[in-house]
């Protein structure tokens, strides 16, 4: 008999054990939609000294091993923000990996759920690794295709494991492909700018210098245009500057627009090129020799994602939405993309799901967060 134990992580080797987990368990070593994460990322998040998340929450990280070698990880974490909001009952598990066992499943989940209720939550809900702007979800649809950038892919087989241990779904976000977009291309700029003859509106491309100045407008008008949004949290300022951060390092500035009106930012629109073949290049490390593959991967990318749009609330109806998304398309087009992603929106979420339909959007991947009582 095999001897399953499940132990927190408690020092730096343990912490290393936990994040090189997805290499040596060689769980993707020929799972072609597999894309690493960058383990200087995973290291910063995990860091109490500079991580987001220790300023609005409490995690646990657990290792199993299954006869003394690493078979899976999770996290049983509390958010602050959340109970503020929503209520003081849910708890939430995340950043799981493991062998496909079921023993090692069950014995993960019950020591997460067993953190959780000594601190005194009667709800699990996940996988949010850390939160709802973070990595959510297993993929229950479309696992074998290979996600955009800043999305992540996980064994087919956890949601089994999440099933198998008592778990039952909460919501579905699903990712919609726009395809041949260069057909919408004789029309584009005719509606856009009729559209706009209607509008005091002025719209301004991304440059370092724009953002530097919009930062804190930006920041505003996310937190306020998502809010009612399933699961919504204001972004903290230093999980706003890391995004940031991130995003002034692949900025392409005809598919990054701000709305402005009376000299206020009042929406914008962010698209990148879905860098994530280039990612899967690099396997997790930024060695120069890598790099230098990534970046000739990238010329070759055809594919962009829209990551996030956001019009003040008091300003909707006035279709700047509409002319972000043909602002987008036209210079996706003009750029050589052709193809357009718009993810993660979540089920509930039907009116942008509608503004999807004229452009034949399709859903090709699905995540589903999961929940139970215990």
């Amino acid at each position: 008999m095999s001897t399953i134990e499940v132990k927190e992580v408690k020092d730096s080797k343990m912490m290393k054990q936990f994040i090189m987990f997805p290499w040596t368990s060689k769980i993707y070593e020929n799972d072609p939609a597999w894309v690493p994460p960058i383990i200087g990322d995973m290291k910063k998040l995990f860091n109490p000294k500079k991580g987001y998340f220790y300023d609005i929450g409490e995690v646990a990280y657990f290792l199993a091993y299954k006869d003394g070698v690493p078979a899976g990880r999770i996290t049983a974490h509390v958010n602050r923000m959340y109970e503020e909001k929503y209520n003081k009952e849910t708890g939430f598990f995340g950043f799981y990996e493991a062998i496909d066992d079921l023993d090692v499943a069950r014995a993960l989940f019950a020591v997460a759920e067993g953190w959780l209720k000594k601190k005194g939550k009667t709800r699990v809900e996940g996988p949010q690794s850390f939160s709802i702007y973070d990595s959510v979800g297993f993929e229950v649809f479309g696992e074998e295709i290979m996600p955009v950038v800043g999305l992540l892919h996980f064994a087919p087989y956890y949601k089994d494991h999440a099933t198998a241990c008592g778990y039952t779904k909460c919501i579905d976000w699903h990712c919609f492909l726009v395809k041949k977009i260069d057909d919408f291309k004789p029309y584009l700029k005719d509606v856009r700018e009729n559209i706009m003859k209607n509008q005091d509106v002025k719209y301004v491309y991304y440059t370092p210098k724009e953002l530097k100045k919009r930062a804190k407008e930006i920041h505003e008008i996310f937190n306020r245009a998502w809010d009612g949004n399933w699961g919504h949290l204001p972004l903290t300022d230093k999980q706003f500057k890391m995004l940031v951060d991130e995003l002034k390092l692949v900025a392409v500035p005809e598919l990054i627009v701000f709305a402005e009106k009376d000299g206020r930012t009042i929406g914008f629109i962010v698209s990148l090129p879905d860098m994530n073949p280039a990612l899967k290049i690099l396997n997790g490390r930024l060695y120069p020799w890598r790099l230098i593959k990534a970046l000739r991967s990238i010329k070759k990318v055809k594919r962009i994602r829209t990551i996030i749009m956001g019009v003040l609330p008091e300003y909707r109806g006035q279709k700047i939405d509409d002319v972000f998304y043909l602002f987008t398309i036209e210079n996706g087009i003009r750029l050589g993309y052709v193809e357009s992603d718009c993810s993660l929106i979540v089920e509930t979420n039907q009116k942008m799901i509608g503004a999807l339909k004229p452009l034949k959007g399709q859903i090709y991947k699905t995540y589903r967060i999961y929940e139970k009582h215990i």
